[in-house]
């Protein structure tokens, strides 16, 4: 059976990484937490870790999941322009504000986990919100001072947030879902004789 609406709020889309997943799994948390205040419901958020069940085909239900979503947040770092599927996901939104006639990234939200300087030239012109001095491998974090810091950057990112959910543009089911980028083939070369 087609969707006929949004199924979820947000899709948050990441690069996963062992050493990560604590601080990114509180950092979304954080924002659905803020996000229930900002829109006076709880929002609905696409997480892979939560969403996708063990057995289940991934491309298919990713490809739902893009479609069924009002925005995205990517959490940008070099590893996760190096995942085709980050790459992907990232592609679908902005093919969908193509597709519309939006301005760029008015359906994605961007966090800087780190670095920008090696984002594709598309991602370094946008305006994203700086959590890079908040990022850690430390489960102690939660209970810093930074941590405060940060559920302060969480919060104002909510909101705006929320308004781009709020002003998602109505549901349509064929909206453009970019597949795996093909990875360039590799170039060999041959020393000189």
């Amino acid at each position: 059976m087609a969707a006929t609406d949004y199924k979820y709020d947000v899709f948050f889309s990441y690069k996963r990484h062992d050493l990560t997943q604590h601080w990114t799994r509180e950092v979304y948390k954080r924002i659905e937490h803020f996000l229930d205040m900002e829109l006076a419901r709880k929002p609905v958020m696409f997480v892979d870790e939560e969403t996708i069940e063990v057995g289940e085909r991934w491309p298919p239900k990713l490809q739902q999941a893009l479609r069924q979503s009002r925005c995205m947040v990517g959490v940008w770092s070099p590893p996760y322009f190096r995942s085709s599927w980050c790459v992907s996901e990232w592609q679908s939104f902005l093919a969908r504000e193509k597709h519309l006639g939006l301005g760029s990234h008015r359906l994605v939200a961007p966090l800087r986990y780190s670095d920008g300087e090696h984002f594709p030239e598309e991602a370094q012109k946008v305006q994203w919100h700086d959590v890079a001095s908040f990022t850690s491998t430390c489960a102690s974090f939660w209970t810093s001072r930074r941590a405060l810091r940060l559920e302060d950057v969480l919060k104002k990112f909510a909101g705006e947030l929320a308004k781009i959910i709020n002003e998602a543009p109505p549901f349509d089911p064929a909206w453009p879902i970019c597949d795996e980028p093909k990875k360039p083939e590799p170039k060999i070369e041959l020393g000189r004789l």
